[in-house]
């Protein structure tokens, strides 16, 4: 919700192992509860904070708290705490209740800024759609300097190194957002992706061009050395056997001094591998220039592959980069990962 993003995350993480609740945390809500109807905020307030410390993935508790809170006029704790409440409880009757609380709570200045956040971040989404990865990369930085603690914003930036083949900065943006959002979903997907990222991306004009300059070239410059040697050998032995020379004997008719033909044969050198040599030499050189840039394109589609590009993409009805996402406490968007 509005407001959400750009909180810390929840004072406890989700992942951690919540005592039960037992006799004690049940007493600490009892006397929350009757503090608050005495009006006593500041010592209900402190119950239901150590009954929080107690249960943290006490969805009740979390809101008891932020009313507490709001009571308080400590409006930031509050959103924080109906921000936990609405992502333990996600479909709480009273989602709309909440939501309109922590909108009411935060500071329109904050306000505008989750607005432009927003605004930057379908843009981000935009050029991630159009493989304009580069670009994706640096407007998710710029959102995640002004909420660094919302986590599809690692998330979309990971997408768009891993599809560049920024294998180490694409896992550190994954962590982050594993890190952020402890009951993520997709946790066990992105472990996966993230096992299978391509670690290098070879430009394809890059790979043809070299390859065309110097036989071999292609395939070094797309990090394969020992099949670009084995190209260059192929190409130059094919280039020596077709400038071998044999000597032989030419037949040919000639005319004496006074005009009477005769037969004779003259010794000759020629270079009878020549064409087909040439012709094989080309072809392989050519061909090996082909194979690179086929190569780089390969590792392109494989570091994109992170990418499913539109929800529906396999029920072939959209073909689009990023989803909306209505889970409570997100920003609003994300990309699916597949492997």
């Amino acid at each position: 919700p509005t407001g959400c993003a750009a909180l810390a995350p929840a004072v406890v993480p989700l992942s951690t192992s919540p005592l039960a609740d037992d006799g004690e945390t049940r007493r600490l809500v009892n006397a929350g509860q009757e503090a608050a109807l005495q009006g006593e905020h500041e010592q209900a307030r402190n119950a239901f904070a150590e009954a929080a410390r107690r249960s943290p993935n006490n969805a009740i508790v979390a809101y008891y708290l932020g009313r507490e809170h709001e009571a308080l006029q400590a409006n930031t704790e509050a959103v924080r705490e109906y921000c936990r409440y609405l992502q333990l409880s996600p479909n709480a009757r009273d989602y709309d209740d909440v939501q309109g609380r922590i909108v009411r709570l935060t500071p329109r200045t904050e306000l505008a800024r989750l607005d432009e956040a927003r605004a930057a971040f379908s843009s981000g989404l935009a050029l991630l759609e159009r493989r304009q990865y580069i670009a994706a990369d640096s407007m998710f930085g710029r959102i995640a300097t002004a909420l660094p603690n919302a986590p599809e914003i690692y998330f979309n930036r990971g997408l768009s190194r891993a599809a560049r083949g920024e294998r180490a900065l694409a896992t550190d943006d994954f962590e982050k957002y594993l890190e952020l959002t402890q009951s993520a979903a997709d946790r066990a997907a992105i472990r996966t992706a993230v096992s299978r990222m391509q670690d290098r991306v070879f430009g394809t004009g890059q790979a043809f061009g070299s390859g065309l300059a110097f036989p071999g070239m292609g395939q070094m410059s797309t990090g394969r050395p020992v099949l670009g040697v084995l190209v260059l050998g192929a190409v130059s032995g094919a280039i020596a056997w077709g400038l071998t020379r044999e000597d032989g004997f030419e037949v040919g008719t000639f005319r004496d001094p006074f005009g009477n033909p005769y037969v004779d044969s003259l010794p000759s050198t020629s270079m009878p591998h020549f064409g087909i040599a040439a012709a094989g030499a080309a072809l392989l050189w050519f061909g090996s220039a082909f194979e690179a840039m086929t190569y780089a394109r390969r590792t392109r589609a494989r570091a994109e592959s992170i990418i499913q590009w539109g929800p529906a993409a396999e029920a072939g009805e959209s073909d689009v980069a990023a989803f909306l996402t209505a889970a409570p406490g997100r920003l609003g968007a994300g990309v699916r990962v597949r492997w």
